[in-house]
């Protein structure tokens, strides 16, 4: 009889602690794909924890991470952005008041050096009571265009999203080439044809080719967008087409929008199945919730 082959490792575990965008939405219209805004974690076969996004599901992360035995690890987190949703739960992360882990916190969309003074306002009176140390848990990196980040295993790079504010696209690479993106907030904006924008659009597939897992934006439905050009979102259907495009293995959508009720996401998601199988395409299509845990 011979040996069952052991399956192999996956390269990386996603789990989602926030999937909603723009502000939170907890009630019991939104309980199977939660409430929270968005806070992604990733991580490897060992070293540190990489954090996507401090949204108000980081609460829950830091509440698990006190739980686990690792509490003196540090953690890095990356911010695609410093609109509220994807910062404003920073201040509850419990290991920072427990003063049990470090975390680097990298963002590059501000000017140079402010990176620092911004983390010190979010923890700080007027927004936060004071706490003293609080500060001194995080290490600000101001994370430069084209600059990649080693951490551990993986490496961090960002590509800039067509998003206000200067927002960025997140792609982890291991030795073995890309493991996941996230782009959060990102308007594909396919109706445009502004020579600019399908320059940039042609530099994004290129930055996501043959991704296994890809999370981005599905804020709107395609009726939705016609008001909402420059918004800085995308529609579900334009995510599948760029995951098409791409050669994306599995694509969660994400980033909910909050008056989007659970069923309504469901038919969402019905919708861009239909769309990927009309296509011939053998892309996995999924709408993140809180607690999904997904194998790379």
């Amino acid at each position: 009889m011979s040996d069952i082959p052991t399956p192999p490792s996956p390269r990386a575990r996603v789990r989602f602690w926030g999937t909603r965008g723009t502000c939170a939405s907890p009630g019991p219209r939104t309980v199977r794909y939660g409430g929270n805004t968005p806070c992604v974690e990733v991580r490897g076969s060992g070293g540190p924890a990489l954090v996507l996004d401090a949204g108000t599901g980081i609460r829950c992360l830091g509440q698990h991470l006190q739980r686990s035995p690792e509490t003196d690890a540090a953690i890095h987190l990356f911010l695609t952005h410093r609109h509220a949703d994807h910062v404003i739960g920073l201040p509850h992360f419990a290991p920072l008041h427990a003063r049990t882990r470090t975390m680097h916190v990298w963002c590059g969309d501000g000017g140079e050096d402010s990176l620092p003074a911004f983390l010190n306002t979010l923890v700080s009176p007027p927004l936060f009571p004071q706490v003293d140390g609080l500060v001194g848990q995080l290490l600000a990196h101001e994370w430069a265009p084209g600059k990649s980040v080693a951490v551990g295993e993986y490496t961090v790079h960002r590509f800039g999203a067509n998003h206000p504010g200067e927002a960025a696209i997140i792609r982890i690479d291991d030795a073995n080439g890309p493991v996941m993106a996230y782009a959060p907030d990102n308007e594909l904006a396919y109706a445009n044809s502004d020579a600019a924008h399908l320059e940039w659009l042609a530099s994004l597939y290129d930055f996501l080719r043959d991704v296994p897992l890809l999370v981005h934006d599905a804020t709107y439905t395609d009726d939705e967008l016609v008001t909402h050009v420059g918004w800085g979102h995308s529609s579900a259907s334009e995510a599948v087409r760029l995951a098409i495009a791409c050669g994306v293995g599995t694509l969660a959508l994400f980033h909910h929008h909050p008056d989007r009720d659970d069923d309504a996401v469901e038919r969402i998601v019905e919708s861009a199945r239909r769309q990927g199988a009309e296509a011939g395409s053998a892309l996995r299509v999924l709408a993140a919730w809180e607690g999904l845990s997904l194998s790379v």
